[in-house]
């Protein structure tokens, strides 16, 4: 009989020690690693993974490195760094640029292979209306998503980051000094690094439901659910995943809810070391911008 206890005993204590060890993981280090794909949203280990890295379309809206679409992407000033395709020093990054961003992963960080500037409209400014809160540059409309910020002055040169409403005004997303730049009229949304890429994350204007893109020099126009999309604090810019679906045309995977991502500190510059790309672990759970303020390169 106690030999018939003893074994009893063994069995249920090796039962009990199989059922503990098959539980999945739950330290901090496995959660983090599962959430810093995309800057803790999990949207770019799916399609960031295989050959060519995603063609990332969006505004800055804070600084860790560069928050873009929800993404925090690491980049330094040695990354290729462009204004409107023509290369260039690299020059400081603000919240409002609309940039167009080759990433990669690596390591589960996700790394800018290349930066491009891109505004919407570049001249001089023709006319003002304070009561819209609003301008003329080259016969376009530009709207300030923000009425408390002031209004360039007629004759400025400006160059304008944004998103196209339609043929005739652009939804500002920053306004600077234009400078020597030379004057440019962008009527069209072409994805960018098609060479390079089979997968973009966009941020854009959507209406009548439809997205029309240039791809390879055709244009397509791209239908869009309205029913399960969800706008972020622009009225009708969406945030679209699309991918390459055969040798001239793309298709839209899925539209991404904007509500919760990480938008990143809102300081006025990234804190970075020259020629450095530095990582840290993000900070627990990634619900949103105050558990992003201390990741990126510093």
């Amino acid at each position: 009989m106690i030999h018939l206890y003893k074994a009893l005993a063994f069995l249920l204590i090796t039962g009990l020690t199989a059922c503990v060890s098959t539980q999945p993981s739950m330290t901090a280090s496995s959660d983090e690693d599962q959430d810093i794909g995309l800057g803790g949203t999990g949207m770019l280990a799916s399609i960031d993974s295989g050959v060519g890295g995603t063609g990332i379309v969006g505004e800055i809206t804070g600084f860790g490195s560069i928050f873009v679409n929800g993404i925090e992407i690491e980049y330094d000033n040695k990354t290729p760094f462009s204004i409107n395709g023509e290369p260039t020093a690299y020059q400081q990054l603000a919240i409002g640029d609309v940039v167009e961003v080759l990433t990669t992963n690596a390591q589960q960080h996700t790394d800018a292979r290349m930066i491009n500037v891109r505004h919407e409209v570049i001249g001089e400014v023709e006319s003002v209306d304070a009561q819209t809160h609003s301008f003329t540059v080259q016969r376009q409309t530009v709207t300030r998503t923000h009425k408390n910020t002031q209004l360039p002055a007629v004759g400025d040169k400006v160059a304008v980051s944004g998103f196209r409403i339609n043929a005739s005004q652009i939804q500002a997303t920053r306004i600077s000094p234009a400078g020597n730049m030379q004057a440019l009229l962008r009527t069209q949304l072409a994805l960018p690094f098609n060479k390079k890429t089979t997968r973009w994350l966009i941020q854009t204007q959507i209406k009548n439901r439809q997205l029309k893109v240039h791809f390879k020099n055709n244009e397509q126009l791209i239908s869009v659910p309205q029913k399960s999309a969800v706008s972020s604090k622009q009225s009708g810019i969406k945030i679209l995943r699309l991918r390459k679906s055969s040798a001239n045309q793309v298709t839209l995977d899925r539209i991404i809810n904007s509500t919760d991502l990480p938008r990143g500190r809102s300081t006025g510059k990234p804190v970075r070391q020259p020629n450095t790309m530095q990582r840290s672990r993000p900070m627990g759970g990634m619900n949103g911008s105050q558990n992003m303020q201390h990741r990126g390169i510093r």
